[in-house]
């Protein structure tokens, strides 16, 4: 049990914020490099719904 959560705590979401001319800063969100097991255990899991769209 607790690789399964070290794994899976070691995906990690990055938010970048740019300035912007008009008003919103852009915002890019991105996921961190993933392990082959992470991988595998984001689709078991299904957490692609919960990731930020590349």
């Amino acid at each position: 049990m607790r690789v399964l959560l070290d794994e899976l705590a070691g995906i990690q979401e990055t938010v970048m914020i740019y300035p912007s001319s008009g008003g919103r800063p852009k915002v890019r969100r991105m996921l961190t490099e993933t392990t082959p097991t992470q991988d595998r255990l984001a689709e078991i899991f299904g957490l692609a719904r919960w990731a930020p769209r590349t």
